[in-house]
């Protein structure tokens, strides 16, 4: 593993800044990088002043960083500046934009270098301490031969250089990362051992991050409950399929204490292959909507329950939800029951399915035939699964609508089959459950499949 050798000596009243792109912005979030350096800060020095300052902005690149190193940096009179940057110099050139999906442009090398010498020289002019971090990851696979990981090998080359002309410290994340994923990453995954999405960080990656940085700074790391790399999935996991419409796929927030990765739990992704799972779980689907509509699901809550009630079992989800749909759509032969079907076949390699989660009904709220077209569709997954006895369990809309009757009358007509009540629950708008809502929905999934076990 890189080594990585003590850079500053801390003292009473330093100021420290991390400055950077979304990763240094999602790094001051609860368990980002930042947060973590900031805790064992003050658990090693509780009688000092320190303050750790976070100045990272989305989207950023190395002339963004110029523009807002006066306000952002500069004012807060640091006495050592943390530059971690390069991801967005080097993605926006494969990367087109989010919205318009145009090509764009990233940072040409040469212009890479002189702005990050440029900002070395402005904040040296201060007399405070810099530390350049080369950048990291896009994507986690090793592959030599893309064009992102051989720009990533030529700017992080740029930041050794600079580190040495100017004689700021240098913590050489690129190494770190690249050997790390080399001894962790067996399958060549593109996201999920260190990263949410190939590039940002999950839990680990941000305790990769802030182990690095304490030890750059002499400081002992604070301690995680889950520790790097332990987390591997297995072939015998009990295996979920979670679908139906919007209150599956998530439109509730996600909230700071719901950024975690779920405790042995893994998400089925568009490889083929399984991540740690965190949020939003709906990303994957084959069949969502845009992204940003995916948010916060029953999924999350349901599986920390199943977690709670048996730690020793690993779980994984397969999340196929569609906004929007209707029972209609999810009969056998229709493009949301093929396509759930589809990857739950292809998941069933890595254990057994222990039962599938329903969440639809707003789109037929008044629909009188909505049992009939609903236990056509269990007795369809049952047979195509070849699993005749498998739980299905359902959850019943917002509101005082025919559906939610025919939902809680299922179990007369279909055995293992269970209604979750939505009693008491919350919504943001008319339809979809709110966050705190959510988590009792998922938690009361959970509680019905440990009473049907019994």
């Amino acid at each position: 593993m890189y080594p990585i050798s003590r850079i500053h000596a801390m003292q009473a009243n330093d100021r420290i800044v991390f400055l950077g792109d979304s990763m240094t912005a999602h790094g001051t979030r609860p368990k980002g990088y930042v947060d973590l350096v900031s805790k064992a800060i003050e658990r090693a020095f509780p009688k000092q002043v320190i303050a750790v300052i976070g100045a990272g902005v989305g989207g950023n690149k190395v002339a963004d960083l110029l523009r807002r190193l006066d306000r952002d940096v500069l004012s807060q009179d640091p006495d050592l500046v943390f530059v971690y940057i390069g991801i967005n110099d080097v993605w926006h050139w494969t990367k087109p934009h989010p919205v318009t999906k145009e090509k764009r442009e990233g940072t040409r090398a040469e212009d890479y270098e002189t702005g990050l010498r440029e900002l070395v020289r402005r904040i040296q002019a201060t007399e405070a301490r810099v530390v350049l971090c080369t950048p990291t990851v896009i994507s986690e696979q090793i592959n030599p031969e893309s064009p992102d990981y051989q720009r990533l090998e030529q700017y992080a080359g740029i930041v050794r250089q600079i580190a040495i002309d100017t004689g700021s410290g240098l913590l050489d994340l690129r190494q770190l990362f690249v050997q790390y994923l080399k001894a962790h990453n067996p399958k060549n995954l593109t996201r999920g051992v260190l990263t949410k999405d190939g590039v940002h960080m999950n839990d680990a990656g941000n305790a990769l991050i802030a182990d690095a940085v304490c030890k750059a700074l002499g400081v002992a790391p604070v301690d995680r409950a889950t520790s790097l790399g332990n987390q591997t999935p297995s072939d015998q996991m009990d295996l979920y399929l979670l679908i139906g419409q919007s209150n599956m796929a998530g439109r509730a927030r996600i909230l700071d204490t719901h950024q975690d990765t779920i405790p042995n739990c893994f998400l089925f992704n568009d490889q083929g292959d399984w991540e740690p799972a965190s949020n939003p779980l709906n990303r994957y689907s084959t069949v969502r909507k845009k992204i940003e509509m995916q948010k916060l699901g029953l999924g999350y809550s349901f599986a920390k329950r199943l977690n709670e009630a048996e730690p020793n079992e690993t779980v994984g989800l397969v999340v196929n939800a569609l906004g929007g749909s209707k029972i209609q759509s999810w009969q056998k032969g229709e493009r949301l029951y093929e396509a759930a079907l589809k990857r739950m076949q292809a998941a069933l390699a890595y254990g057994e399915l222990k039962a599938i989660l329903w969440h639809q009904g707003e789109a037929n709220c008044d629909d009188t035939d909505y049992l009939v077209h609903l236990i056509q569709m269990i007795s369809d997954f049952r047979k195509d699964l070849s699993r005749p006895h498998l739980p299905f369990i359902v959850g019943q809309i917002n509101g005082e609508y025919a559906v939610n009757a025919q939902l809680m009358d299922l179990p007369n007509h279909l055995p293992f089959t269970a209604c979750v009540s939505s009693e008491g629950l919350q919504t943001q708008d008319k339809w979809h459950f709110d966050s705190e809502s959510q988590i009792r929905l998922g938690q009361r999934y959970a509680d019905v499949l440990q009473s049907m076990k019994e």
